[in-house]
């Protein structure tokens, strides 16, 4: 969120006095396109590829009404903070004194009485101002992922492969135009409950991404705002229920240099040794920013290996769609793992029958490219082992010597 402030756009979303003086209803931001979100709560039990755009629309409802009622708060907290250190006032910070008659002095003397900002331990539940950012940024990047109508729908192989190619990093640069679109939402499929992988890119370079479960997505999609005691944040109780977010900054254009990632404010997944109940974290399960960005990069770079296919379809948008987001067609991409006629067998095939199949590890290989003077990752030696047809077991993996 460190940019947000300075690469601001023309289109200036402050709310206006008309806005902020309508009838206020309690969470009305979180009840919007309930029966949309209904129904892809339904679809999560057994998702397909062509129910992916009406996943889209659920996470646009969810999160895009969320995300304008954040904004405000979010653009104001580096003012304040600019405020402290030089007395300067922004133009948020300039806009908010007006709406309200005070002086700065006045509004950052009591934050937590006109903006609901304040300390972990204050006593009317504030929350700490990087945590507003953080917020702001998680639902600005599901929000975001929604625009271009980009999906991709990952088999189980395929997710196996993923998954693999993330616990080992390639350390090639990742740019702008090696990513599968600019925004999108990806399920990785997975016998016991996938996973969804969202993204944006901001500002040309800034890579906003996340990673959550099916049962996740379904208790965020299904979000009415209610109280929820220490799941969002380990600091405050919060009715908030931001996706565990990673920020980085794409490698530039010709570069060989890595992806590096960039901080959100105060916002940080639950870890896996938060005093909560782990069965009930389930869009927090301790994902760090490193391992989200990790397999984002993994799912990135198996789009263009020889062993996956790849195979798009435009869906045209629904009679009943209503918003300009919602009216452009929908991409569905299927990916696949194509087998490798080469794959080494091994002792142990030959002799034993096996109840599943598993991943082989691998290891990126960094392949020259003199023409753009950069790395390409080539997955070496991975691939799907045991029956055709018998259930994939992510946890099982072997390592050919």
């Amino acid at each position: 969120m460190g940019k947000a402030k300075s690469r601001k756009t023309k289109q200036d979303s402050r709310k206006t006095k008309q806005e902020w003086n309508r009838p206020f209803v309690t969470g009305e931001q979180f009840r919007h396109g309930l029966p949309t979100r209904r129904r892809a709560q339904m679809a999560l039990a057994d998702l397909k590829p062509a129910q992916m755009p009406l996943l889209l629309d659920a996470l646009d409802e969810a999160a895009t009404p969320v995300l304008k009622h954040l904004e405000p708060f979010a653009w104001l907290v580096p003012d304040l903070e600019r405020f402290r250190t030089s007395r300067t006032i922004g133009t948020t910070l300039a806009w908010f004194c007006e709406f309200h008659g005070q002086s700065a002095e006045s509004l950052l003397a009591n934050t937590p009485h006109y903006f609901g900002f304040g300390p972990k331990e204050s006593a009317i539940g504030a929350i700490e101002e990087r945590i507003m950012l953080g917020m702001y940024c998680a639902y600005r990047c599901t929000s975001g992922a929604t625009v271009d109508r980009h999906t991709y729908y990952a088999s189980e192989e395929m997710t196996a492969l993923i998954l693999a190619g993330s616990e080992t990093s390639a350390e090639v640069s990742v740019t702008p135009a090696d990513l599968p679109s600019p925004s999108g939402v990806a399920y990785l499929a997975q016998p016991d409950g996938g996973l969804f992988l969202i993204w944006q890119i901001l500002y040309d370079t800034l890579l906003s991404v996340q990673l959550v479960s099916a049962a996740g997505m379904e208790e965020f999609i299904g979000d009415e705002g209610e109280l929820r005691e220490g799941l969002s944040y380990r600091y405050v109780n919060h009715i908030y229920l931001p996706l565990p977010t990673a920020e980085a900054e794409l490698s530039p254009p010709e570069s060989d240099t890595p992806p590096s990632l960039h901080s959100i404010g105060g916002f940080v997944p639950a870890a896996m040794d938060s005093d909560f109940p782990q069965e009930f974290l389930t869009i927090y399960r301790g994902w760090t920013s490193a391992e989200i960005l990790e397999v984002f990069i993994s799912f990135t770079h198996m789009l263009r290996q020889k062993t996956t296919q790849v195979e798009s379809t435009a869906v045209s948008a629904g009679k009943s769609a209503t918003t300009r987001r919602r009216k452009k067609p929908s991409q569905i991409t299927y990916l696949s793992y194509r087998s490798r006629s080469s794959a080494r067998p091994t002792n142990e095939t030959a002799t034993r029958t096996y109840s599943h199949r598993w991943t082989v590890r691998g290891h990126w290989k960094r392949q020259w490219y003199p023409s753009e003077q950069r790395h390409h990752p080539i997955w070496i030696s991975t691939y799907i082992a045991g029956p055709e047809g018998a259930p994939i077991k992510t946890s099982d993996k072997v390592t050919l010597l």
